[in-house]
């Protein structure tokens, strides 16, 4: 077995070709046996420490002369293409043109790069996180992919995390420290391993995704295992059924979004969409119930509009009803059992949507969220957003 050997400050390289202008890198000494592995001033005590050094050890990176390996400077496109490549060990051949040219052409032969994943050809510009994301997920072996859909599947296999929590800023660039990460984890999952991800980041590219965050935060009723069919469960959703219209296009609703709100996590960060516990209730009947801290429920915030109307008087409410179909029994005036309606007294939250309880008893063991028109006897228009079986 090799040993690793930390040393003090020692030289260190860019993680580009770009390091070749200028003093020319350091790199880790490496012996029959032993791999020295160089230990730089500006990582001790850094998040990314162990990855830095592991990434360092298997030779895809490297750093300065003067003993920096600079953590946290942005990197290019170029860069991660160039780091990926190197970490993947994919065979590089010898190119005329840019000192990229050869590793772009390497990551488009294997697959993990293809023409129109950047949003321009400009490769020394900083490496976006979406753009991150998709060279990652494509490294994994993952081609059938929706539009929006990789930040989706690069947190839900633990790749990144939040920059905050429920936020995954796809726009945000990419230091070289998250670079190393992302590509460790890439390499671990390719070795086999499962890794832990961060729920909240998922939640929000899932809403980043497909405009709802259901199946991640209520999964074990949107997404439970029941639901691998591909007409139930996430694989129902479809962006065409966002849209409700009358056939001549007289009245066209649109969802602008879903999202679940996890009443028993205090943590969730949507609570902050909600107003203050003394100002917000259930219905039963027209009349306001307190929430309790004890009630196992999820909320549901529907964001609609009418974005066409030609019938004012027909349709009067700029916005479309919700519902969650599929519950047994009555609805009790004690607890939540079924899908009821939500209100706040708080003019600066106003909020609609339900709240649905995380156990209950069902018709026929499978959940229908629909979304409608709300009509003044006017017809009314609807569609179906997805269909869970338990």
């Amino acid at each position: 077995m090799k040993k690793v050997i930390l040393t003090g400050v020692a030289a260190l390289t860019l993680l580009s070709a770009q390091a070749s202008i200028g003093p020319q890198p350091v790199k880790a000494a490496i012996t029959d046996d032993i791999k020295v592995v160089q230990k730089f001033k500006d990582i001790t005590g850094h998040w990314a420490e162990s990855s830095i050094l592991q990434a360092i050890q298997r030779g895809y990176v490297d750093g300065l002369p003067d003993g920096k390996f600079l953590p946290n400077n942005i990197v290019t496109r170029a860069e991660f293409v160039k780091m990926t490549v190197s970490a993947l060990d994919l065979e590089v051949g010898s190119t005329s043109g840019s000192w990229y040219t050869s590793y772009v052409n390497a990551a488009q032969t294997a697959g993990i790069y293809k023409a129109g994943d950047f949003s321009n050809s400009a490769w020394k510009k900083p490496m976006s996180r979406e753009e991150m994301s998709k060279v990652a997920v494509r490294a994994l072996g993952v081609t059938d992919v929706e539009d929006k859909q990789w930040m989706y599947l690069a947190t839900k296999n633990g790749i990144i995390t939040g920059t905050a929590p429920g936020e995954i800023s796809p726009e945000g660039t990419t230091t070289r420290a998250q670079a190393i990460a992302v590509i460790e984890r890439v390499l671990s999952i390719k070795d086999g391993k499962t890794l832990a991800f961060d729920k909240y980041a998922v939640a929000a590219a899932e809403l980043y995704w497909h405009k709802t965050n259901i199946f991640t935060v209520a999964e074990e009723i949107f997404n439970g295992p029941k639901n691998s069919n591909h007409r139930f469960g996430i694989k129902s959703w479809k962006q065409s059924n966002l849209t409700v219209s009358a056939p001549n296009g007289s009245v066209q609703g649109h969802v602008n979004s879903l999202i679940a709100i996890d009443w028993n996590d205090p943590k969730d960060p949507n609570r902050k969409l909600l107003p203050s516990k003394d100002k917000f209730f259930w219905l039963y009947g027209g009349q306001e119930k307190k929430f309790s801290d004890n009630d196992e429920c999820y909320i549901l915030l529907l964001d609609s509009e009418l974005t066409v109307n030609k019938n004012p008087q027909g349709y009067r409410t700029n916005r479309l009803a919700l519902s969650v179909r599929g519950y047994d029994g009555a609805p009790s005036k004690d607890k939540i059992n079924q899908a009821m309606p939500i209100l706040s007294i708080d003019p600066k939250k106003e909020v609609y949507g339900l709240v649905i309880p995380k156990k209950a008893l069902y018709y026929d063991g499978s959940l229908q969220v629909r979304v409608e028109t709300i009509t003044a006897g006017a017809p009314v228009y609807q569609k179906r957003l997805a269909v869970s079986e338990l």
